[in-house]
């Protein structure tokens, strides 16, 4: 009885094994294989395209968002530009000076020489010595050069830089504003005797005929009054940051 059925198991394989030759032969094995595999791709196709929209949808809103930053970008310069010229209309009105707005095209990166070109020259009614400031009446420097449609303006903390300037005292003490290497800007030659005060607001005297008296320079930071020498110094922190000026104007009457 066990030698029968192990005989018809062994006569099913050797049938089975032969029809597997057939159907391969015929190439209708093949057929089988391709219609297995379709049904395959048909059934995970719908994850596929999920994971398809999932990555579509995800460069999407990497591309809204650096279109947003690039929007929030310029509506911050153009706030800050807005607020400029608002500062620039505002003194002008309050003071009855004749402005000439320019941009700063250019700015020397020597540490020694701080020195910004602007986009206005000669043919605009620039020239030389006239005063540079930024909003509304702050002093940054003025115009050492001039060629047709740009000007050379040296800003404060140049080394070469001198302005006559006073302190906003009770003494109302003279002085003179130089730039240090572009690292600091002092005010020199204040009489020892007179009583000047970290806060106090350094502004231009007038002295000079090109530079009006009461442009803002900056404030006091620090005394410097040491009993051998014959005058006292302050260390002034500016009213603005002049690296970081883009628009300005010149005062031209």
């Amino acid at each position: 009885m066990r030698y029968y059925s192990f005989k018809k198991t062994y006569l099913k394989i050797v049938i089975l094994f032969f029809l597997l030759i057939a159907l391969h032969y015929f190439g209708w094995l093949n057929t089988a294989e391709n219609k297995i595999r379709n049904f395959f791709l048909w059934a995970i196709h719908p994850i596929n395209k999920q994971s398809f929209q999932i990555n579509n949808s995800d460069e999407a809103l990497t591309a809204a968002l650096a279109q947003t930053d690039l929007l929030d970008a310029r509506n911050k310069t153009l706030e800050k530009e807005n607020n400029e010229l608002r500062l620039e209309l505002n003194f002008k009105a309050k003071d009855k000076f004749k402005l000439l707005g320019a941009e700063v095209v250019a700015k020397n990166i020597e540490a020694i020489d701080q020195v910004v070109i602007l986009n206005r020259g000669t043919i605009d009614g620039v020239k030389v010595d006239q005063s540079v400031i930024y909003g509304d009446g702050i002093l940054v420097g003025k115009i050492i050069k001039v060629e047709n449609n740009i000007s050379f303006a040296r800003l404060l903390n140049d080394n070469q830089s001198k302005i006559a300037a006073t302190v906003t005292n009770s003494d109302h003490s003279l002085g003179v504003v130089e730039g240090g290497y572009g690292l600091s800007i002092k005010m020199n030659f204040i009489p020892r005797n007179e009583n000047v005060a970290i806060g106090d607001q350094i502004i231009t005297s007038g002295i000079e005929l090109s530079v009006p008296s009461g442009l803002v320079i900056g404030k006091v930071a620090a005394i410097e009054n040491e009993s051998y020498q014959p005058f006292q110094q302050a260390v002034i922190t500016p009213a603005v940051e002049y690296q970081k000026i883009n628009l300005v104007s010149i005062i031209t009457n």
